[in-house]
């Protein structure tokens, strides 16, 4: 590709074709001289994307100047969101195809392998407390069936801060609760945890209350928006919890079916160095019961436009009422 500018930012579109009707979430873009002794030096971002072509913006950065014709290499890859989310998920659980999971000859679950970063699974060796696939579909998506006592998934994946270091991170759930808890010392069913007795991050279900742990202050949401309300039973829901440590009041917040539901002040404490899918902890407390169909942790902050995306994107592939 050609390209001359009297200044030093020029536009220029990017068409491409995609194999089905829909418009890219994301394009990660380089372009440079073909000419690799050239001096000059250039940045390159995407400043809007449409369904079949894109408007990028390039910079020369090595001097406030345009430049004469000049050939660029521009090199480009497309991401659905699906795709964006794997490629950007520290670890995603799904059960797309057969060999994202391993199960006994009952359909018993002792491993969920990762499709994020890292490869890390999330595991369950003691039969008793395995959860099982589901023979039936939600949206043409199976899922794992949560219905035995302390039956959790769990995956070495330390989420403590290491010294230095920002804390925070997302989870999102997606999962139909089928029965609320008649335990008056844990009144919970957990989605999520690493806590070690210490009030650590976990997300938890009552009958009456969404549950968020890793606080200032105890943040227990009884108010929910119409066809967002983590609590019903048999019916497929959303919710992320993103915590964000580091950004101080209110930069905290958790969302259920696209719908901001509560923001809040996040806390550190000194966490387990696992977590479990199905539980508040590694050891099945406050155990679910219901089916988790898809489980994805970030660590990033994800903006609200962002947060509701990725919220449609799931409410979308496994057909949720919102």
């Amino acid at each position: 590709m050609t390209i001359h500018s009297s200044t030093r930012k020029q536009n220029l579109t990017l068409n491409y074709k995609v194999c089905s009707n829909w418009k890219p979430y994301y394009i990660k873009v380089t372009a440079n001289p073909k000419d690799t002794s050239r001096v000059e030096k250039f940045n390159v971002t995407v400043a809007k994307i449409n369904f079949y072509n894109a408007v990028l913006e390039l910079e020369r950065i090595d001097e406030d100047s345009g430049w004469e014709d000049m050939l660029f290499t521009v090199q480009w890859t497309i991401y659905h969101i699906s795709d964006y989310i794997t490629s950007t998920a520290t670890v995603q659980y799904r059960l797309d195809y057969d060999t994202d999971l391993s199960t006994s000859q009952t359909l018993s679950v002792s491993a969920v392998y990762g499709q994020g970063l890292s490869p890390l699974p999330a595991l369950q060796n003691n039969p008793q407390l395995q959860p099982r696939l589901s023979h039936e579909r939600q949206n043409g998506h199976r899922f794992l069936v949560y219905d035995k006592n302390s039956n959790c998934l769990v995956t070495d994946l330390d989420l403590n801060p290491k010294q230095g270091a920002k804390e925070s991170f997302t989870v999102f759930i997606v999962y139909q609760l089928t029965s609320h808890t008649s335990d008056i010392l844990l009144p919970w069913r957990g989605l999520f945890g690493h806590d070690n007795g210490g009030w650590d991050k976990f997300v938890a279900i009552s009958a009456g209350t969404l549950h968020i742990s890793g606080t200032i202050g105890s943040i227990q949401i009884t108010s929910f928006p119409n066809n967002a309300d983590p609590r019903a039973l048999r019916v497929w829901n959303v919710i992320s919890v993103q915590w964000n440590v580091d950004g101080g009041v209110d930069a905290s917040s958790a969302w259920c079916n696209g719908k901001l539901l509560h923001r809040f002040q996040a806390s550190t404490t000194e966490a387990d160095t696992r977590f479990a899918i199905g539980a508040i902890d590694i050891t099945g407390k406050a155990f679910f019961h219901g089916a988790i169909g898809e489980f994805v942790l970030i660590k990033d902050v994800i903006t609200d436009d962002a947060m509701k995306k990725y919220h449609l994107h799931f409410i979308e592939k496994w057909g949720i009422t919102a």
